[in-house]
């Protein structure tokens, strides 16, 4: 709108009446204020970096200002001034800066107080959760160890064919036991029938889920699929486990340690179809697949505590889930149990 060749003389600003804030530490302008400028700043940031040449490009655009504040306004006509308003103007946002610094250490400081105490939480439940398993192994441990002593006193009251040894007696020895007792010789009951509802000697009652436990282990099944969950030493990872299966053994233990498991499976599975998975940090989980889906195991491995087979209870509501010849062979089997539990033929008798 002017000739560009004829000297223009810019309006010199004045800035004698607003060196200095009433509050040297008091932002004139806010953040929100102070961004609209943010893209001639930048624009001028960047033509000034791209003519620093290897210079401090901040030194330069420094530079660049105040040599506008010179040639452009009165701004150094009070040096005096000048110079506590350059320096309140560092102080306010040094100050910003300080400000923000203390901000995000205390926020750092929240995070880190914070995640020690989850830490701290987290270590308190897995003493607890540690101590529980401590227990719990003890516990099952005991009881496996009171199986084996009585399935040994059980063992040592059966003939070798397996049936109840009789002892005979002369009638001199009934005599002696009827005064013992207090009954004549003849009144001395004989042996009471099999109770149908006791365990077969030996064994133990199936857990609710149809299996049962030994000194690392413990185990359900379906006729199908045995699931064992056996404990291992806290922090073991996938790398340390050594699991072999073969359709009529299984290894299974920590690498460097003694096996855990190294016996003859009750009955042949597919290998195919086995796995293992770490369930986590101190149990792994094994799933056996039956080679036979038609009967029910006693045990995992030969040697380990056997259930009564005859107390396993299938889920009814899984029938409907088998096709027909497998539901008739259940079926058949459960029906035998009853029978043989109450006293009665079985369907085959």
């Amino acid at each position: 709108l002017c000739d560009p060749y004829k000297p223009v003389r810019s309006p010199t600003v004045s800035s004698r009446s607003t060196l200095l804030p009433a509050d040297p530490l008091a932002m004139p302008l806010d953040d929100s204020t102070a961004e609209r400028f943010d893209p001639m700043m930048l624009q001028m940031a960047q033509q000034v970096a791209a003519m620093a040449d290897g210079e401090n490009a901040i030194n330069l655009m420094l530079d660049l200002y105040f040599g506008f504040l010179r040639r452009k306004t009165d701004f150094f006509s009070s040096p005096g001034q000048c110079k506590e308003a350059v320096l309140s103007a560092y102080q306010r946002q040094a100050s910003i800066v300080e400000r923000e610094r203390k901000g995000k250490e205390q926020e750092a400081s929240k995070r880190a107080a914070k995640a020690a105490a989850t830490a701290a939480a987290a270590a308190e439940r897995e003493t607890a959760a540690a101590a529980a398993r401590d227990v719990e192994d003890g516990a099952r441990k005991s009881r496996v160890k009171q199986i084996e002593l009585d399935r040994q006193m059980a063992q040592q009251k059966l003939a070798a064919d397996g049936t109840p040894k009789i002892q005979e007696v002369t009638e001199d020895e009934a005599q002696e036991i009827g005064d013992a007792t207090g009954n004549d010789a003849a009144d001395i009951p004989e042996a009471e029938e099999e109770d149908g509802d006791a365990l077969t000697p030996g064994t133990i009652m199936p857990n609710t889920g149809n299996g049962g436990e030994a000194e690392h282990y413990t185990w359900t099944q379906t006729l199908k699929d045995v699931d064992v969950r056996i404990r291992v030493p806290a922090g073991t990872s996938a790398k340390q486990i050594s699991c072999v299966f073969k359709k009529g053994h299984l290894m299974f233990g920590v690498k460097g340690a003694t096996p855990m498991i190294d016996a003859d499976f009750y009955a042949e599975v597919q290998t195919e179809d086995c796995f293992w998975t770490l369930d986590d940090t101190t149990t792994v989980l094994l799933n056996l697949s039956k080679k036979s889906d038609m009967e029910w195991w006693s045990c995992v491995v030969r040697g380990d505590p056997e259930i009564d087979t005859k107390k396993v209870e299938p889920e009814n509501s899984k029938l409907s889930d088998l096709d027909g010849d497998t539901r008739s062979t259940v079926e058949k089997m459960m029906y035998d149990q009853r029978q043989k539990q109450m006293g009665l033929p079985t369907s085959e008798e």
